[in-house]
């Protein structure tokens, strides 16, 4: 349940308890375990301190460039400092309130800050005329907002410092730039984000909108560090871009398994975008793998991934996270997250691996959707839908590559489909009759 279907459920208590639906007792406890966090913004409260700060930026910007050729450099100075001396004092001020600061209060205060923290830099290197790169500006500009992540808990600038690193880290994958300032360092720029220091333990969950905002920033930055890898092993030549492929599905793989504690197994999928990503990617590589023209590419690209020092990073965070959801008993994350290792059980063949890894990949892919669908029979967490689905679309891709007519295909794209409908419906009765056996 999302905040809205608590904040719902809170204001449905008092009516049921007026008719008798509800004891006092029940509505107690249900209040206490559906209790809503105040202090959380909501998106439209992010999506208004944003928008107000953005405009209070802009208009300061504005009127301070009207006359900018006409001062003289400490009047400059003087414009350049001014305004975020004035932010600080006010995030001060909303500091020294604690709780009782509104939440959109601080998301304005942290933002604006963060805006003319910008400015200030931007500023100063126009008036002292220092040059640089905007790479360079944006770095250190994501750097000096990180603090008012950590004192204003916010997020929008936790927002626009993650957009901020990706950018930079996908940028800096061109050129040759040392590894200290290069998307190598990107799981140190992540890091220091994690969790909100300096309060190590998190007091509040993340909100769904920072949790996806997160995951794609770590996917941005993480492919960008495997290309830069792969760009810097190999002297920049060109003809391995497949190597860098097969690093972006262990990335996939690494992510779906990132360790979740106990209590955020049984989430909604949209709370874990991990995992919903990680297995979207894993399972389009898979499919495209299983067409026999792709096997020579493969089998060469993950011989020569196993030079890159990068690759025996993955691998060790794969097999550590793999380690930790084998004591969760994450069954479906293993199966999907395995489609990353199939080439390499294929190399074992010799000479013959890229004729034999896409029908190795077949029956891998085969065998996870049958294990997704087992699963949840069984009393375990699974995915039918999911499994059923992966089924369809291996017996879809084998028929295209097939000699039969299109009379044939038809037909039997025409009983794959009512099959998956029928199994779709007969998944649905069957979780209607769960919730009718629960007590």
């Amino acid at each position: 349940m999302n905040s809205s279907h608590h904040r719902w459920l809170l204001e449905q208590l008092p009516k049921w308890e007026s008719e008798d639906l509800l004891t006092t007792d029940a509505a107690r406890t249900l209040r206490e375990r559906h209790a809503v966090d105040a202090s959380q913004p909501g998106a439209a409260q992010i999506i208004m301190g944003s928008l107000g700060a953005l405009l209070i930026g802009t208009g300061l910007i504005t009127i301070i460039g009207f006359n900018w050729d006409d001062f003289s450099r400490p009047v400059r100075l003087v414009f350049a400092f001014l305004p975020l001396l004035l932010t600080q004092l006010f995030s001060l001020r909303v500091m020294l309130q604690g709780d009782a600061a509104a939440a959109w209060v601080r998301e304005t205060a942290a933002l604006l800050q963060a805006l003319c923290t910008g400015a200030c830099i931007a500023l100063v290197s126009q008036i002292y005329n220092l040059g640089g790169e905007w790479p360079d500006f944006l770095f250190w500009w994501c750097l000096l907002s990180l603090p008012l992540v950590w004192v204003m808990k916010s997020n929008s600038v936790a927002i626009f410092y993650l957009i901020g690193i990706a950018e930079w880290s996908i940028h800096q994958v061109w050129g040759h730039q040392p590894w200290h300032a290069s998307p190598m360092i990107y799981p140190l720029l992540l890091l220091g984000l994690f969790p909100f220091w300096p309060g190590w333990k998190l007091d509040r969950p993340l909100s769904t909108t920072l949790r996806w905002v997160m995951t794609i920033s770590a996917i941005c930055g993480l492919c960008a560090a495997a290309h830069y890898a792969t760009r810097m092993h190999f002297a920049d030549s060109w003809g391995h871009f497949d190597v860098t492929l097969w690093l972006w599905v262990l990335t996939s793989a690494m992510l779906a398994l990132f360790p979740l504690p106990l209590s955020a197994l049984d989430t909604e999928p949209r709370q874990k975008p991990q995992i919903v990503l990680g297995f979207l990617h894993l399972l389009q590589f898979g499919v495209v793998a299983t067409f026999l023209d792709m096997g020579q590419e493969l089998a060469k690209a993950v011989r020569e991934a196993w030079q890159v020092p990068w690759t025996w990073v993955l691998i060790a965070l794969i097999a550590a996270f793999a380690v930790h959801a084998v004591l969760r008993r994450r069954w479906a994350v293993l199966s999907v997250a395995s489609i990353a290792i199939t080439p390499v059980l294929a190399l074992v063949m010799g000479e013959t691996a890229q004729a034999v890894l896409p029908w190795l990949m077949t029956l891998h892919l085969s065998l996870i959707g049958i294990t997704l669908i087992v699963l949840e029979f069984t009393g375990r967490r699974g995915a039918p839908r999911l499994g059923a689905a992966l089924l369809c679309v291996l017996i879809i891709a084998r028929m295209f590559e097939s000699e039969l007519s299109l009379l044939t295909k038809g037909l039997a794209f025409i009983v794959i489909g009512v099959a998956f409908l029928a199994f779709n419906i007969c998944m649905s009765r069957l979780a209607r009759q769960k919730q009718l056996t629960q007590p």
